[in-house]
């Protein structure tokens, strides 16, 4: 600022080599000479001479200047000090601080805020040269004022990290429901990967929870024009498979339940969702042509097809992660074909070019032109990859996967696939529950006990003193609970029910046998008990609980219990309707 304000002063001297000095103020001898400074500023009442009065140097004196050496420099007797108002002039244009007479009200400059607006983000010119044009037209500031005023009008050129934060946050959403986004600022396209690219850095750095709030106000966002339909080839392997972990960032992004909510918990929303509802009458469906029952499983997989649509309108990561897991365990191979040539027909008709239909697309192609085994293979080794992942390392939020666990064992009348689903049920991480502060409300609390049981249940094969105590904790919890407690009770029961089943299978006390194996079936009777006589299509695994009856009862010896049971299953069969129609969606089990 002193050498700015120096070079400002030394343009009034007559010799360009010489400062301009001014006597101390205090002297009253010989004047001791000092160079004038910003910190010194002339009296205000020294007379203040014109631009005029300063001495011009003559051609004269020019050229003894030059012939002499430096010391020999001709200084006037009482050297022309300019005014205070020249020089503060002078100084705020050189360093930017504002002279009182450049201060403006908010008022004013609303009044050209339209005018700035146009010249500086419409017009794109610097804003040295708009400071130049509302200079001309009588508006004079500072560019500290100017950026200042730009900072709470939202007038910007470049990208913030703020807003690159709420523009990704808007992109995942809507990439989630299938929709390409573009941002445009000051009716320019928004470059969010050359940003990212500066900085060097991904967008998964920038990863934020909860949902966008809404955009500042120079930044739009809408859905660019249809590209040209391109050909789409059969993708390779690894890239289905980071369609499917790019799918899950975005879904899981997405947040489906409040950040806040209990891990446990979110799966239990899961439980009353539509899309939910259609992916069981699909696997239904799948049951019921496996035992011949081609009307009712026709009626039910129509209505599941009716409301698959939901995978793009209402998308979720519990939908992706139920979608494979069904697809893995189905026993008619033409619904899998179906499932998947239906969703990439209906992305390619709403033209969701997205990641998600991008994804149905591909694993559509790459069915079409593989083995089906060889397919199968490849969506398993997906699946448990994601389950395998690290969250930290891929742009999950945390905590992705143990919300995800409970989404494993949601129970269907017939696994077809039983050592490959276990596999998978193995790589839940019951510690992962844990972690967090524990549920205290009797609610929460019995899903995490009903979890617990789950997970320990399949990794032990039901043996032990806790999967024994769990079970009899949430039966005795269920009773305190107001909602409908029918799903606890039969995770409580069918675990019971194995606990005996397992200890049956290992003794040869035949007392013991004996013992067991009248426990074991007393808690499969309770169990299908609660259907018998009427259907429920979210609790069809219930019939293939009268189908384990039978087996049991026959492995034990007991073929007139046995045929019983059979002959109970046959008639809950004959209960499902034919014209079956779903009713109303959406309610909790």
């Amino acid at each position: 600022m002193h050498s700015d304000f120096t070079f400002s002063v030394n343009n009034y001297i007559p010799d360009p080599n010489a400062k301009m000095m001014i006597p101390y103020r205090g002297s009253v001898s010989t004047p001791v000479m000092q160079t004038l400074s910003p910190e010194r500023s002339p009296p205000a009442s020294d007379p203040s001479p014109s631009r005029s009065s300063i001495s011009q140097p003559s051609p004269s004196d020019s050229g003894a200047s030059r012939g002499s050496g430096r010391g020999s420099v001709k200084q006037d007797p009482d050297p022309v000090k300019p005014s205070a108002i020249h020089l503060q002039t002078v100084f705020s244009s050189q360093t930017g601080e504002a002279h009182p007479s450049q201060q403006h009200s908010a008022q004013v400059w609303e009044t050209h805020k339209a005018e700035i607006r146009r010249l500086y983000l419409e017009e794109n010119r610097p804003l040295k040269e708009v400071m130049s044009i509302m200079r001309q037209k009588g508006f004079r500031a500072t560019v500290r004022m100017y950026k200042s005023r730009f900072d709470k009008w939202g007038f910007s050129k470049n990208n913030s990290k703020k807003d690159v934060i709420a523009m990704l946050q808007v992109q995942r959403q809507r990439n989630a429901v299938g929709k390409r986004t573009a941002f445009h600022r000051n009716g320019k396209e928004v470059a969010i990967d050359a940003y990212l690219r500066r900085k060097g850095i991904s967008q998964y750095d920038l990863v934020e929870p909860g949902l966008a709030e809404n955009l500042p106000e120079n930044l739009r966002c809408l859905t660019p024009p249809p590209e040209t339909p391109k050909t789409l080839h059969a993708p390779g392997t690894l890239s289905l498979q980071e369609l499917i972990l790019q799918c899950a960032r975005d879904l899981a992004w997405n947040w489906y339940t409040p950040p806040d909510t209990p891990l446990v918990a979110c799966a239990a929303h899961y439980r009353g969702d539509e899309l939910r509802c259609a992916i069981t009458d699909i696997t239904n469906a799948d049951w019921l042509f496996s035992v011949g029952q081609y009307e009712r499983g026709g009626a039910m997989c129509e209505s599941g097809f009716q409301s698959l649509h939901l995978m793009f309108q209402k998308p979720s990561i519990y939908g992706l992660v139920h979608l494979l897991i069904t697809v893995l365990d189905a026993s008619n191979k033409g619904v899998v074909k179906e499932i998947w040539r239906y969703l990439a027909a209906y992305s390619a008709t709403i033209r969701a070019d997205g990641p998600l239909g991008r994804l149905f697309q591909g694993i559509w192609k790459y069915m079409s032109t593989h083995d089906y085994d060889e397919y199968w293979e490849f969506i398993f080794e997906c699946t448990e990859k994601l389950l395998l992942i690290e969250e930290t390392h891929s742009g999950l939020p945390a905590d992705t996967l143990p919300r995800l666990y409970p989404i494993l064992f949601i129970p269907r009348a017939y696994q077809y696939k039983a050592a490959p689903y276990r596999r998978l049920q193995s790589r839940c991480d019951f510690a992962r529950l844990v972690q967090g502060p524990m549920p205290t409300a009797v609610e929460e609390l019995t899903v995490f006990q009903a979890t617990e049981l789950l997970i320990l249940g399949n990794q032990t094969m039901w043996q032990g003193d806790r999967v024994f105590e769990l079970a009899n904790t949430v039966l005795e919890n269920t009773k305190g609970i107001a909602y409908n407690t029918d799903f606890f009770v039969y995770i409580a029961l069918t675990s019971l029910a194995h606990y005996h089943r397992n200890q049956f299978l290992t003794t040869d006390d035949p007392v013991a046998r004996a013992s067991n194996h009248q426990l074991s079936v007393h808690y499969l009777e309770t169990i299908v008990g609660v259907m018998e006589g009427q259907w429920d299509p979210d609790m069809g695994y219930l019939l293939g609980e009268l189908e384990r009856l039978e087996h049991w009862y026959r492995e034990a010896g007991d073929v007139a219990q046995a045929d019983a049971a059979h002959v109970r299953w046959k008639k809950a069969l004959e209960a499902i309707p034919k014209n079956f129609v779903r009713g109303k969606k959406g309610v909790l089990h």
